[in-house]
């Protein structure tokens, strides 16, 4: 599905990714984790092109990548949801949800709306409302939905848990792991949250500075104790 070799990437002289190489088989479900300034936006947004300048192996569907603009990239089947969301505030729930049309592809229809809502149980009664009068934790779910709603092969979501309640953090592992399962999504999911990560990945790496410094499953990263705390915990 996607593979990164050798990716390093840059803002100007800063050097933010050093040799990154990472592994999505098709319908895997990988989590990142790092402190801030790891560089796991930039990891995400070298992937989709929207943002740092890239040096390196991007290989998604047995393409190569290159110098592909964003836009194509998600034509081709990747969707990203940011960490600062990106809805619309002024169309409702459903216009929003509805222009996720404009970014699927003829082999993978865009899901419908009413399908999604279905999906998203907290969507359903805002439907009408519009962005700007959602919460934080409204605007997120909204922000997924949309990008589920493309039918994506590759979905990247951007610390989808900061700043929200714990119990829609519960609920949002829920529907992205049950979603990706029945469409067939992979996903990379960029987190700070390790439960959040736990339950809806298989799989994950660690950045710290811009490297890799771990790669595994769920059972060998419990198993490394150091991991957590030289590369994780807060100092």
């Amino acid at each position: 599905m996607l593979r990164i070799k050798d990716l390093n990437a840059f803002y100007g002289q800063s050097h933010i990714l050093h040799d990154v190489s990472l592994h999505i088989p098709p319908g895997g479900r990988v989590s990142v984790l790092g402190r801030n300034g790891a560089g796991k936006t930039t990891l995400l947004k070298s992937i989709t092109n929207s943002g740092p300048r890239a040096a390196g192996e991007v290989a998604y569907l047995d393409r190569m990548l290159g110098a592909t603009p964003w836009f194509k990239r998600a034509r081709l089947g990747i969707a990203l949801v940011p960490e600062d969301r990106r809805i619309f505030t002024h169309i409702t729930v459903e216009e929003n949800i509805e222009l996720a049309g404009f970014g699927a592809s003829r082999e993978r229809p865009a899901l419908p709306v009413a399908r999604i809502l279905e999906r998203f149980p907290m969507l359903q009664p805002l439907r009408e409302r519009f962005g700007g009068q959602l919460s934080g934790g409204q605007q997120q779910m909204l922000a997924v939905a949309r990008a589920i709603a493309a039918r994506p092969r590759l979905l990247l979501l951007d610390e989808p848990t900061e700043g929200l309640a714990p119990v829609i953090v519960e609920e949002l592992a829920a529907i992205v792991s049950s979603i990706c399962a029945e469409e067939g999504i992979s996903l990379l999911l960029v987190e700070q949250n390790i439960w959040f990560a736990r339950k809806c990945t298989d799989r994950l790496y660690v950045l710290d500075t811009g490297r890799v410094v771990f790669e595994g499953d769920w059972a060998v990263f419990d198993a490394n104790e150091d991991i957590r705390n030289k590369h994780l915990a807060v100092a």
